[in-house]
Protein backbone atom coordinates (compact mmCIF):
# COMPACT_ATOMS: atom_id res chain seq x y z
CA UNK A 1 0.00 0.00 0.00
CA UNK A 2 1.24 3.66 -1.05
CA UNK A 3 -0.02 6.35 1.77
CA UNK A 4 0.30 9.00 -1.20
CA UNK A 5 -2.18 6.82 -3.22
CA UNK A 6 -4.62 6.10 -0.88
CA UNK A 7 -4.56 9.92 0.38
CA UNK A 8 -5.28 10.53 -3.57
CA UNK A 9 -8.09 8.35 -3.59
CA UNK A 10 -9.69 10.04 -0.18
CA UNK A 11 -9.47 13.21 -1.55
CA UNK A 12 -11.01 12.08 -4.58
CA UNK A 13 -13.77 10.18 -2.95
CA UNK A 14 -14.41 13.43 -0.52
CA UNK A 15 -14.58 15.58 -3.71
CA UNK A 16 -16.89 13.06 -5.75
CA UNK A 17 -19.38 12.88 -2.66
CA UNK A 18 -19.60 16.89 -1.64
CA UNK A 19 -22.41 18.47 -0.72
CA UNK A 20 -21.66 21.72 -0.59
CA UNK A 21 -18.96 24.62 -1.53
CA UNK A 22 -16.82 23.97 1.74
CA UNK A 23 -16.53 20.43 1.59
CA UNK A 24 -15.11 20.57 -2.46
CA UNK A 25 -12.60 23.37 -1.44
CA UNK A 26 -11.34 21.03 1.20
CA UNK A 27 -11.29 17.79 -1.35
CA UNK A 28 -10.28 19.73 -4.26
CA UNK A 29 -6.73 21.61 -1.80
CA UNK A 30 -6.37 17.81 -1.69
CA UNK A 31 -6.14 17.07 -5.07
CA UNK A 32 -4.04 19.06 -6.07
CA UNK A 33 -1.84 18.71 -3.54
CA UNK A 34 -1.64 15.12 -4.74
CA UNK A 35 -1.20 15.95 -8.42
CA UNK A 36 1.01 18.80 -7.83
CA UNK A 37 -1.71 21.06 -9.25
CA UNK A 38 -2.46 24.57 -7.80
CA UNK A 39 -5.90 26.01 -7.82
CA UNK A 40 -5.84 29.87 -8.39
CA UNK A 41 -6.20 31.70 -4.41
CA UNK A 42 -9.31 33.54 -5.89
CA UNK A 43 -10.90 30.54 -6.92
CA UNK A 44 -15.02 31.32 -6.52
CA UNK A 45 -15.83 27.95 -4.58
CA UNK A 46 -19.93 29.00 -4.98
CA UNK A 47 -19.44 28.93 -8.46
CA UNK A 48 -17.41 25.29 -8.43
CA UNK A 49 -20.37 24.12 -6.42
CA UNK A 50 -22.54 25.45 -9.26
CA UNK A 51 -20.53 23.22 -11.91
CA UNK A 52 -20.78 20.34 -9.44
CA UNK A 53 -24.49 19.99 -9.13
CA UNK A 54 -24.87 20.61 -13.06
CA UNK A 55 -22.25 18.33 -14.21
CA UNK A 56 -23.17 15.70 -11.55
CA UNK A 57 -26.22 15.85 -9.35
CA UNK A 58 -29.34 17.90 -11.07
CA UNK A 59 -31.94 18.67 -10.55
CA UNK A 60 -32.27 18.70 -14.42
CA UNK A 61 -30.54 15.53 -16.13
CA UNK A 62 -26.72 15.69 -15.91
CA UNK A 63 -24.44 15.26 -18.47
CA UNK A 64 -22.07 13.14 -15.83
CA UNK A 65 -23.74 10.41 -13.58
CA UNK A 66 -21.83 10.02 -10.77
CA UNK A 67 -23.18 6.24 -10.98
CA UNK A 68 -21.60 3.15 -12.96
CA UNK A 69 -24.78 2.01 -13.85
CA UNK A 70 -25.28 4.90 -15.76
CA UNK A 71 -22.86 3.90 -18.34
CA UNK A 72 -22.54 0.17 -18.12
CA UNK A 73 -26.64 -0.08 -18.77
CA UNK A 74 -28.21 0.26 -22.24
CA UNK A 75 -30.77 2.24 -21.03
CA UNK A 76 -28.50 4.20 -18.12
CA UNK A 77 -31.03 3.10 -15.73
CA UNK A 78 -29.94 3.49 -11.96
CA UNK A 79 -29.48 0.32 -9.67
CA UNK A 80 -29.05 -1.67 -12.77
CA UNK A 81 -26.68 -5.01 -12.51
CA UNK A 82 -23.36 -2.95 -11.89
CA UNK A 83 -25.01 -1.42 -8.62
CA UNK A 84 -25.49 -5.18 -7.88
CA UNK A 85 -21.92 -6.06 -8.62
CA UNK A 86 -20.50 -3.33 -6.47
CA UNK A 87 -22.86 -4.31 -3.64
CA UNK A 88 -21.49 -7.89 -3.87
CA UNK A 89 -18.45 -6.84 -3.95
CA UNK A 90 -18.75 -4.55 -0.82
CA UNK A 91 -20.60 -7.65 1.03
CA UNK A 92 -17.48 -9.61 0.40
CA UNK A 93 -15.41 -7.05 1.67
CA UNK A 94 -17.76 -7.04 4.86
CA UNK A 95 -18.83 -3.29 3.48
CA UNK A 96 -22.35 -2.09 2.83
CA UNK A 97 -23.77 1.47 1.95
CA UNK A 98 -25.28 3.41 4.20
CA UNK A 99 -29.50 2.62 3.33
CA UNK A 100 -28.71 0.08 1.10
CA UNK A 101 -31.50 -0.57 -1.34
CA UNK A 102 -32.13 3.46 -1.70
CA UNK A 103 -28.58 5.10 -2.85
CA UNK A 104 -27.41 3.19 -5.56
CA UNK A 105 -24.14 1.22 -4.34
CA UNK A 106 -22.38 2.37 -7.43
CA UNK A 107 -21.76 6.10 -6.85
CA UNK A 108 -18.32 7.16 -7.33
CA UNK A 109 -17.74 7.84 -4.19
CA UNK A 110 -19.07 4.20 -2.56
CA UNK A 111 -16.89 2.46 -5.02
CA UNK A 112 -13.61 4.45 -4.29
CA UNK A 113 -14.39 3.75 -0.60
CA UNK A 114 -14.16 0.37 -2.29
CA UNK A 115 -10.90 0.62 -3.59
CA UNK A 116 -9.53 2.11 -0.39
CA UNK A 117 -10.09 -0.99 1.23
CA UNK A 118 -8.80 -3.20 -1.31
CA UNK A 119 -5.93 -1.43 -1.51
CA UNK A 120 -5.56 -1.67 2.48
CA UNK A 121 -5.42 -5.13 2.49
CA UNK A 122 -3.34 -5.71 -0.34
CA UNK A 123 -0.91 -3.60 1.40
CA UNK A 124 -1.16 -5.72 4.68
CA UNK A 125 2.32 -6.39 6.38
CA UNK A 126 1.21 -10.03 5.91
CA UNK A 127 1.36 -10.97 1.95
CA UNK A 128 -2.14 -10.23 0.98
CA UNK A 129 -4.76 -13.20 0.25
CA UNK A 130 -5.17 -14.63 -3.38
CA UNK A 131 -9.19 -13.80 -2.37
CA UNK A 132 -8.20 -10.10 -2.30
CA UNK A 133 -5.56 -9.76 -5.13
CA UNK A 134 -8.76 -11.45 -7.42
CA UNK A 135 -11.29 -8.96 -5.75
CA UNK A 136 -9.03 -6.28 -6.81
CA UNK A 137 -8.40 -7.24 -10.31
CA UNK A 138 -11.84 -7.92 -10.73
CA UNK A 139 -12.82 -4.25 -9.51
CA UNK A 140 -10.31 -2.26 -11.78
CA UNK A 141 -10.59 -3.93 -14.49
CA UNK A 142 -13.98 -6.08 -15.33
CA UNK A 143 -15.80 -3.15 -13.05
CA UNK A 144 -14.30 -0.02 -13.13
CA UNK A 145 -13.05 -0.13 -16.38
CA UNK A 146 -16.09 -0.72 -17.67
CA UNK A 147 -16.97 2.99 -16.49
CA UNK A 148 -14.73 5.35 -15.35
CA UNK A 149 -13.66 6.26 -18.87
CA UNK A 150 -16.62 7.29 -20.33
CA UNK A 151 -17.21 9.48 -16.94
CA UNK A 152 -14.12 11.17 -17.15
CA UNK A 153 -14.59 11.34 -20.96
CA UNK A 154 -18.34 13.05 -20.18
CA UNK A 155 -16.90 15.28 -17.17
CA UNK A 156 -14.11 16.83 -19.40
CA UNK A 157 -16.39 17.31 -22.56
CA UNK A 158 -18.93 19.72 -19.85
CA UNK A 159 -16.73 20.74 -17.39
CA UNK A 160 -14.83 24.46 -17.59
CA UNK A 161 -11.58 24.22 -18.85
CA UNK A 162 -8.92 24.63 -16.20
CA UNK A 163 -10.90 24.31 -13.32
CA UNK A 164 -11.10 22.96 -10.26
CA UNK A 165 -13.67 19.62 -11.68
CA UNK A 166 -11.47 19.43 -14.65
CA UNK A 167 -8.95 18.95 -11.97
CA UNK A 168 -10.83 16.94 -9.94
CA UNK A 169 -11.39 14.58 -13.55
CA UNK A 170 -8.12 14.64 -14.26
CA UNK A 171 -6.56 13.63 -11.44
CA UNK A 172 -9.16 10.71 -11.43
CA UNK A 173 -7.75 9.69 -14.61
CA UNK A 174 -4.11 10.06 -14.02
CA UNK A 175 -4.82 7.74 -10.66
CA UNK A 176 -6.93 5.46 -12.96
CA UNK A 177 -4.86 4.72 -15.96
CA UNK A 178 -2.16 3.86 -13.00
CA UNK A 179 -4.17 1.32 -11.16
CA UNK A 180 -5.13 -0.15 -14.53
CA UNK A 181 -1.90 -0.28 -15.31
CA UNK A 182 0.14 -1.70 -12.36
CA UNK A 183 -2.46 -4.76 -11.70
CA UNK A 184 -2.59 -7.92 -12.96
CA UNK A 185 -5.41 -8.95 -14.72
CA UNK A 186 -8.06 -11.46 -13.44
CA UNK A 187 -7.66 -15.23 -14.06
CA UNK A 188 -10.71 -16.23 -16.18
CA UNK A 189 -13.67 -18.08 -13.92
Amino acid sequence: MNDASIACIESLRDFFSASNAMELEDAAVRIAGSVAAVIPPDTDWTAVEYEFNRLFVGPAAVPAPLYASAYCESDRVLMGKAALEARRLYHQLGLAVPREGVIPDDHLAFELEAMIVLKSALGADAPPSQDAKALHAWFVHEHLARWLGPFILATRTHASPGGVVALAADALAAWFDKELNTTATPLPE
